[in-house]
């Protein structure tokens, strides 16, 4: 088996090496924190919305009569007793919902492509669509409306088979209060309230309108899938978090809080113990998921307007993208968003592995405009034909170019879509690594397109039709294998040295997919081990541990066997500093059996791992960010002026904490590795056609063996040399110096400290 060398939470093997096509990425993973005493949804919960794509968002309320945005009571400003006039009063600006159908929304969603849809049930002007049951309610169940527009759009929604979504804002403008809820220091508003104590218990009164709301919307409605929380900050400064400590939004509420909330609208556990708004939720509605807006951090995060997505793919955790196709959130009589702007934001999001959910606003009748609902089905056209390029993909395998293109993926294909700031009819992908392409295809008609595969493995396509669809040309890529290695452990036999039984943590728990389950020891001793059965001797190429903590330091020994009696060692961290929750180890080995042992552990921690996969097929992974130290300077490798050009020089400098000093260590199917600048984005290379004694520099990333390099232990220990593959020369200071600024070269083997680096992780 191959022996590997440990750098901080990596491991590097170091088998020989040859020029190789560049492997394709492992999945990014999710896991689910706790805040406020709350965990947020496993993935199997919030997959729905992953794989949706597509939302529609429906502002309707009071302030669609007066037609001047949502926010038209506070920008006005309008008082509480002449806003209730745009109800009550026979004008032309009354909110009548003569032609509320809810069907007719349901229907409209469905041509746009939406999976889901989401209803204002109350916005900050205090207007519930449904019958409130709370003594200060303002409700559609009273006169002149006396109608419960929940219920028929709930019902109307799922007759449609699209999942549930409602909004809910705890801000409520018709209460003094809410800018003043010690009762001694109002902050500026428009309605010139001022500071009173009284306004303390009005606040407390607001508070227990909230918990009245939440309850009556997750028992009165059947299921709801998606709960859009909107304005948790108190006094409309700082943040939602910063709002927690008045609304409670969790779990549970604190019984001594200075705003209580009386039984009458609040709930308890079994214990006694009174929920918060979030534990209410999950209570009736134990699937739903929820966005971050009430304080609570939320199981997805919300990213609102119409600004295009630019940067990394988004991962860890799920982001909506959400904006409105007219001027405002509720309606106006403004201009209807064009379709090329509103495609480039959808592509963009979609390419960077993002929900988005896109708002319409309906007049006060109840009708959406003919404007809005034209450019909704124009995207709907769009997806009946390239839908298979959006839903139920994701983002990726790799990075996008901002204004030029970016991918999604699914299963065996992946698809590229080239935005109208690409030029051409052909196009190059990175390297499929060891996948084959089986075929390439335009995917709105279906045609086959040609396609040539290069010696490194990447794919070029050539034909392309860039008029027919120019503001999301998709061409589709199918391969003979999934697109991303998949993880062989899952699902197969575990042991383990020990379980937490009582709590369910037991060995199976981290072979199941779920990073929301684990296993753990049932003890906090050293020397606990989990070990799985692959079933038959594969030829292994690495591992994915997630631990059930961040921010600690496990340390660890990961073996292989084949025989279950006879163990060599795979990878050793059992002297690793790294804290990082997911770790990767890259080796190469024929194993049956996979054994992780833990050694080391912090005071309080125990063995517990909420994942272990384990990998067949060569995989590229973000295995950690790290500084480069020189032996001999003391120094760090450094891009000369934070540059982000191709043809970034470098060098040494003392070192500073910035990005450009930063490098993240991307193995190649090999063992080798590619290093990405964190600030460039861009990749570590021995310039083609250079000699020796040039220096290297920085470029856009394109696969080919002079930006892979070799990480050969050092004669000095914790060391080592960086061996370009191409050329085998290595990353030296020039003239042994010790100066800042001074030049990196490439420069033949000599055992000098000036070209020894130590890999710090970060």
């Amino acid at each position: 088996m191959t022996a590997a060398a440990t750098v901080g939470s990596a491991v590097l093997a170091t088998p020989a090496y040859a020029a190789a096509t560049t492997p394709l990425p492992l999945p990014p993973l999710r896991i689910p924190e706790v805040d406020l005493g709350l965990e947020q949804q496993s993935d199997s919960k919030i997959q729905w919305l992953m794989d949706a794509k597509l939302g529609m968002f429906i502002h309707w309320g009071v302030y669609s009569g007066p037609a001047k945005g949502e926010w038209w009571m506070h920008n006005g400003p309008v008082t509480p007793a002449d806003y209730r006039k745009y109800v009550t009063d026979a004008t032309s600006e009354q909110f009548t919902a003569d032609a509320y159908d809810p069907a007719a929304w349901a229907q409209l969603a469905k041509d746009f492509g939406a999976k889901y849809t989401t209803l204002t049930t109350r916005h900050h002007d205090g207007f519930a669509l449904w019958p409130l049951n709370h003594p200060n309610a303002w409700s559609s169940g009273q006169a002149p409306l006396s109608r419960d527009f929940v219920k028929d759009y709930v019902a109307a929604v799922r007759a449609a088979g699209l999942k549930v979504g409602l909004y809910y804002s705890p801000i409520d403008w018709r209460y003094p209060g809410y800018y003043d809820v010690t009762g001694t220091n109002c902050a500026s508003n428009p309605w010139n309230y001022t500071t009173d104590p009284a306004h303390k218990e009005n606040a407390r009164i607001m508070k227990t309108g909230v918990y009245e709301s939440v309850k009556e919307l997750v028992t009165q409605y059947g299921v709801i899938d998606d709960l859009w929380w909107d304005g948790g900050w108190i006094a409309e400064q700082g943040s939602d978090a910063d709002g927690a400590f008045f609304w409670e939004p969790a779990q549970f509420r604190d019984g001594a809080n200075q705003w209580p909330v009386d039984a009458t609208y609040g709930e308890t556990d079994a214990s006694g113990r009174p929920f918060g708004p979030m534990g209410m939720v999950r209570k009736h509605q134990p699937d739903i998921v929820a966005t971050s807006r009430s304080g609570w951090k939320g199981d997805y995060d919300s990213d609102e307007g119409p600004s295009v997505p630019t940067g990394a793919i988004r991962t860890g955790r799920l982001v909506e993208k959400v904006f409105s196709i007219i001027g405002t959130w509720g309606y106006s009589d403004t201009a209807v968003m064009g379709y090329g702007t509103a495609m480039n934001i959808l592509v963009n999001c979609w390419a960077r592995n993002m929900t988005v959910m896109v708002n319409v606003g309906p007049d006060r009748h109840g009708t959406v405009s003919d404007g809005q609902a034209g450019l909704l089905r124009q995207i709907g056209s769009f997806l009946s034909t390239c839908g298979q390029a959006v839903y139920g993909t994701r983002g990726g395998p790799w990075e996008p170019l901002d204004g030029k293109y970016g991918y999604t993926y699914k299963d065996n294909t992946f698809y590229v879509h080239l935005l109208p700031g690409y030029s051409g009819t052909s196009f190059t992908t990175p390297s499929t690594g060891d996948a084959k392409v089986t075929r390439v295809f335009d995917v709105d008609t279906g045609a086959d397109l040609s396609f040539t595969t290069g010696a490194d493995g990447s794919v070029t396509v050539t034909g392309i039709n860039r008029t027919r669809v120019p503001e999301d040309s998709v061409v589709g890529v199918t391969l003979d294998r999934s697109v991303q290695p998949a993880d062989i452990a899952v699902g197969r036999t575990v042991t383990a040295s020990s379980e937490e039984a009582s709590k369910g943590n037991t060995a199976a728990k981290a072979v199941d997919g779920s990073t929301a389950t684990r296993w753990s020891a049932n003890n906090g001793n050293t020397g606990q081990w989990l070990k799985v059965d692959l079933g038959s001797e594969k030829s292994l190429t690495g591992t994915r541990i997630a631990w059930e903590s961040a921010a600690t330091n496990y340390r660890y020994r990961i073996e292989g066997s084949t025989d279950n009696s006879t163990w060599t060692t795979l990878a050793d961290l059992t002297a690793t500093t790294g804290t990082s929750q997911v770790q990767v180890s890259v080796f190469r080995a024929q194993a049956r059996y996979v054994r992780v042992t833990v050694t080391g552990l912090p005071s309080g921690a125990w063995a517990s791992i909420r994942n272990l996969e384990v990998y067949d097929r060569p995989f590229s992974a973000d295995i950690g960010t790290v500084r480069l130290v020189n032996r001999k300077s003391g120094k760090v490798l450094d891009v000369s002026g934070a540059s982000t050009a191709d043809g970034g020089a470098v060098i040494q400098w003392p070192s500073s904490g910035g990005t450009n000093q930063q490098w993240k260590l991307l193995p190649n199917a090999d063992g080798s590795f590619q290093l990405s600048n964190v600030r460039s984005g861009k990749a570590l290379q021995s310039p083609g056609g250079s000699a020796q004694g040039d220096g290297p520099n920085q470029w856009t990333a394109d696969g080919g063996d002079n930006q892979s390099w070799k990480l050969v232990p050092s004669q000095t220990s914790g060391y080592h040399q960086l061996v370009n593959v191409r050329n085998g020369w290595c990353a030296d200071v020039k003239d042994a110096s010790t100066a800042d600024g001074a030049s990196i070269i490439q420069w033949p083997a000599s055992g000098g400290s000036n070209q020894d680096w130590q890999i710090v992780a970060l």
